[in-house]
C-alpha cells in the first residue's frame, strides 16, 4: 500500500517532466493506427519497473519516438516500454487493439492524475483475463469522451517482438476485424480439406510422400492457429502450458517439407547425397526445438529461423536440379516451392525487422502456404497420374512380353517338330540302313556315318540356339552379334572359307528377344546355304546401322544359282517370312558363276 502511495507522488510529480505530443482521437467510425505516435524505450536487461519508468529521469530520457507504423524488434531478449497520452474527442468509449496474438507478457498501465489501473495479457494468461475475448488481444481503455489520459505498456517476448497498436470504438474493430476471420476460416479449411483428402489417397496407395504431405499441411495450419491467436482461444483456452512448446508446429513444417520433397522429388535417385543433407538438417531442427524448450530463448529461435531458410533454399536447390535432370514432376513442385519461397523470404525478413511489418508483410506466409499446398496438391496428382501412366505401359510390356514368349514357346515346338525331328528322323534312317550294308558296303557306310555326324552335329546347334533362346532376357543386340560371329567361325574355318565380318561403330541398339531369333536364323540360313551349296572360297558379312535402320549384308563368291529354278528351296522362303515378321525387306540376288548376296533392312529403335 505505501509502495502505491509513493507510486502516486512520483506520478503526479513526474506529470510535470513528461511532455509528449497528445493523440487526438476525433473519428468514431475509423481505427487510428499510433504506432508512429508513441514513444519507445528498450531495455535491454530487461531490470526497470513502472517505479523506475516514472521517477528516473535518466530512464524518461531513454524514451524516443517511434518510427514504425508497426512497432517491430525482431527476436530480441529486451523488453520494451511504450507510452503515449490519449484524448478522446469522439464521442464514444475507445479500446487499444494489439494486433499480434503472440506476445509472452503485456503489462498495460493507465495512469490518471495519480490513480494507476493495471492489466496483465499475454499468451500465458488465460483468456478470461481479457476484457474482449478474441484472438486479438482488445484493451477497454476506460476512456470516454473528453477523457484524456497516460498509457504505459511494457511487452516481452521470447518470438519476434511486434505489437500493432490501432485505437477505436469497439464497434469498429468487430466490423474491420470480421472479415479477416472470415479469411482466416477459408485459409484454415483449406489446409484440412488438403490434409483430409491427401490422408485418404495415402491410405489407399501407402505411398509415404501423400502422408508427409499430410503432415507438412497439418503443421502449417498448427503453425497459423496459434500465430493468429486461433488455438489459444479455441484449441486450449485452458492448457496455457502448451503454449510454451508450439514452436513444434513451424519445426514440424520444415521438417515434413524436407522429407516430402525428398521422396516426392525422388531425391535419392538423382542426388543420392541428399539423404545425408536432409538427416542433418533435421537434426539440427530437433537440437535446437529441444534447445528453445529447455530455455535458450532468442538465440535458439534465432538459429531454428536460419535453418528455416536454409532447408527452403535446399529443397529449391533440389526441385531445380532434379528437374534439369528430367523430371517433369519436379517442374510441378518447383513452381509450387517457389511461392512458397518468395512468402516464406517476406516472411521471415519481416520477423528479422528487415522489412516494414504491416498486413501484407505479416500475412505473406499464409497466403504462400495456402497457395503452395493447393500447387503441390496439382502435383500429387500429376504424379498418380503418372503412376497410373507407368503402371499402364508395364502392363502393355508385360502382355508383349508374355505374347513374344508364347510366339517364342510355338517356334520351339515347331522347331522341334520340323528341324530336329525330322534330322532325327533322317539319322534313324540312316543308322538302319548302315546297319544293314555295313558287312556288303563299308565304303557306302563311311558316307552313311559321315552323313549322321553332320546330321548330329545340325541337330546339336539346333539345340544350342534354342537353348540360347529360352535364356535371352536382354533386349540388347550385342548379345546376338556374339552368337553370329561364333556361328561364322564355327561353320567356315573348318571348310577353310576366308570371311570377313565388320560391325565397326554400331551404337547400342534394342530388340526384342524374338526379333534376335529370327534375325539370327536369317543369318544363320544364309550361311549354310553358302557352304552347303555356294562352294564358295570368300565371303563378306557387313552389318551397319544408320537412319534408325539396321542392315545386315551377306555376299559370297560362289558358283551362284538360278533363283527361279530353285525358289523353293535352301530355304530362302523362311527368310522371306522371317524378314517379314521382323517388319523389314530382304534382297537376295544371284547370278551363275557370279556369287550371290543377301541384303536385310530393319527398321529398329537405339537406345
Amino acid at each position: 500500500m505505501i509502495r502505491w502511495v509513493l507510486l502516486t507522488l512520483i506520478i503526479l510529480s513526474s506529470q510535470l517532466a513528461f511532455s509528449q505530443k497528445e493523440i487526438v482521437i476525433e473519428n468514431p467510425n475509423q481505427a487510428l493506427s499510433i504506432g508512429n505516435n508513441i514513444e519507445i524505450l528498450e531495455d535491454k536487461k530487461g531490470m526497470y519497473s513502472l517505479y523506475d519508468v516514472l521517477k528516473r529521469p535518466d530512464v524518461d530520457a531513454r524514451f524516443i519516438k517511434s518510427l514504425q507504423a508497426s512497432p517491430n524488434f525482431g527476436i530480441t531478449k529486451s523488453v520494451i516500454w511504450s507510452r503515449f497520452t490519449l484524448v478522446n474527442k469522439s464521442g464514444q468509449r475507445l479500446y487499444l487493439e494489439i494486433g499480434e496474438p503472440v506476445l509472452d507478457s503485456i503489462s498495460i498501465y493507465r495512469v490518471d492524475h495519480g490513480t494507476i489501473t493495471h492489466k496483465r495479457l499475454g499468451v500465458y494468461q488465460h483468456k478470461s483475463k481479457r476484457d474482449i475475448q478474441t484472438n486479438l488481444y482488445l484493451v477497454d481503455l476506460e476512456l470516454n469522451s473528453d477523457q484524456k489520459c497516460t498509457y504505459y505498456i511494457r511487452i516481452q517476448n521470447n518470438l519476434p517482438l511486434l505489437f500493432p497498436l490501432r485505437v477505436a470504438p469497439l464497434k469498429i474493430f468487430f466490423e474491420d476485424n470480421h472479415p479477416k476471420d472470415l479469411m482466416q476460416g477459408i485459409y484454415l479449411g483449406i489446409m484440412l480439406v488438403m490434409a483430409i483428402f491427401n490422408f485418404f489417397i495415402f491410405w489407399t496407395v501407402r505411398s509415404k510422400e501423400y502422408l508427409y504431405y499430410v503432415m507438412y499441411v497439418l503443421a502449417f495450419a498448427g503453425f497459423f492457429s496459434f500465430n493468429k491467436g486461433i488455438a489459444h482461444e479455441y484449441l486450449w483456452p485452458n492448457a496455457i502450458w502448451f503454449n510454451h512448446f508450439t514452436s513444434v508446429f513451424i519445426s514440424a513444417a520444415i521438417g515434413f517439407g524436407l522429407l516430402f520433397a525428398e521422396s516426392f522429388l525422388d531425391a535419392n535417385k538423382y542426388l543420392p547425397a541428399s539423404y545425408k543433407t536432409v538427416r542433418i538438417l533435421l537434426s539440427a531442427i530437433t537440437f535446437f526445438l529441444v534447445a528453445n524448450w529447455l530455455g535458450a530463448g532468442a538465440m535458439s529461435t534465432q538459429i531454428l529461423h536460419s535453418i528455416a531458410f536454409l532447408a527452403v533454399m535446399y529443397i529449391l536447390f533440389l526441385a531445380i536440379y532434379i528437374w534439369i535432370q528430367g523430371s517433369q514432376a519436379a517442374l510441378f513442385f518447383l513452381v509450387a516451392w517457389a511461392v512458397m519461397l518468395v512468402s516464406a523470404l517476406i516472411f521471415i525478413l519481416q520477423l528479422s525487422n528487415v522489412l516494414q511489418s504491416d498486413n501484407f508483410t505479416r500475412n505473406a506466409l499464409q497466403v504462400g502456404s495456402a497457395l503452395e499446398v493447393v500447387l503441390l496438391s496439382f502435383a500429387l496428382a500429376y504424379r498418380i497420374n503418372y503412376y497410373r501412366l507407368e503402371k499402364e505401359k508395364y502392363q502393355a510390356e508385360v502382355i508383349q512380353q508374355l505374347r513374344e514368349n508364347e510366339q517364342i514357346r510355338s517356334r520351339i515346338a515347331r522347331d522341334l517338330h520340323d528341324d530336329i525331328g525330322s534330322t532325327l528322323s533322317s539319322i534313324g534312317i540312316l543308322s538302319q540302313v548302315v546297319e544293314y550294308q555295313i558287312d556288303k558296303n563299308p565304303l557306302s557306310v563311311k558316307e552313311l556315318v559321315q552323313r549322321i555326324n553332320e546330321s548330329s552335329q545340325k541337330v546339336q546347334r539346333s539345340l544350342s540356339d534354342i537353348v540360347w533362346t529360352t535364356r535371352q532376357t536382354s533386349n540388347s543386340f550385342g548379345e546376338v552379334l556374339v552368337k553370329m560371329k561364333e556361328f561364322a567361325a564355327e561353320v567356315f574355318e573348318p571348310k577353310n572359307i576366308n570371311y570377313y565380318f565388320q560391325t565397326e561403330n554400331l551404337p547400342e541398339i534394342q530388340l526384342s528377344a524374338n526379333k534376335q531369333y529370327n534375325l539370327y536364323l536369317i543369318f544363320k540360313e544364309a550361311i549354310n546355304n553358302i557352304v552347303k551349296y555356294a562352294d564358295a572360297t570368300e565371303v563378306n558379312i557387313e552389318i551397319s546401322f544408320e537412319n534408325s535402320e539396321l542392315r545386315l549384308f551377306v555376299k559370297d563368291n560362289g558358283v551362284g544359282f538360278d533363283e527361279n529354278l530353285i525358289k523353293a528351296g535352301n530355304g530362302l522362303g523362311n527368310m522371306r517370312k522371317r524378314a517379314e515378321s521382323l517388319g523389314g525387306s530382304i534382297t537376295i540376288l544371284s547370278r551363275v558363276g557370279k556369287g550371290s548376296f543377301i541384303e536385310l533392312k530393319v527398321q529398329i529403335k537405339q537406345s
